[in-house]
């Protein structure tokens, strides 16, 4: 059996649990499997993390940071609404695409459905989903947008890129292969989704 510093083990077993969600495509896996895998005691594992629901939530909150960034480094470049608006939708695809395992585990139905979450979650992605309501907001206040309901908009909007984004991750698209086609795939698709609210 292996040793960790304390600490160290809870960033090895999200570690290894985001390979082997990436791996399998899906999110399947138990404490015991990531145990094993870090060939330590399942009851080491169960120190850090309460059940598989408590693990994927450290998962996805992580996930959640990862894309704020993202969105904020790309959104930071941009100076119109519609450019923002852009941004925005590229950089969440393009998250998806290189980070599949946090991906997955974001939007899972174990987290999705669950009665409770932690804070910590909540608020992340709160602040994700917020992002795109401001930049909503700035459009239709300047006149750029036209003149709607912003969280109905963000919702719309929010589903046509997670729906294309885990299509395209699973692979669902014949004629989106190469990174050209890919590229020109998620202009074309962020454009739709753009008319849908220009003035």
């Amino acid at each position: 059996m292996k040793t960790y510093h304390h600490g160290d083990l809870k960033i090895a077993a999200i570690k290894k649990t985001v390979e082997i969600i990436q791996k399998k495509g899906e999110v399947d896996f138990t404490l015991r499997e990531i145990a094993k895998s870090l060939k330590v005691s399942h009851t080491a594992v169960y120190r850090h993390f309460q059940s598989k629901q408590d693990l994927l939530s450290h998962i996805a909150e992580e996930g959640f940071r990862a894309l704020v960034q993202s969105f904020t480094e790309e959104v930071s470049k941009a100076r119109t609404p519609r450019q923002k608006l852009q941004a925005s939708g590229r950089a969440y695809i393009e998250f998806a695409l290189k980070n599949p395992g946090h991906y997955r585990s974001m939007f899972h139905h174990e987290l999705r459905c669950a009665t409770e979450q932690r804070p910590e979650l909540d608020q992340i992605g709160a602040q994700a989903f917020q992002v795109l309501m401001e930049i909503l907001q700035e459009g239709i206040k300047t006149g750029v947008f036209r003149k709607t309901d912003t969280l109905n908009a963000a919702r719309s909007i929010w589903s046509g890129i997670h729906g294309f984004s885990i299509l395209l991750l699973d692979g669902q698209f014949a004629s989106l292969q190469s990174k050209a086609e890919i590229n020109k795939g998620i202009d074309e698709h962020l454009g739709f989704l753009e008319k849908a609210i220009l003035k």
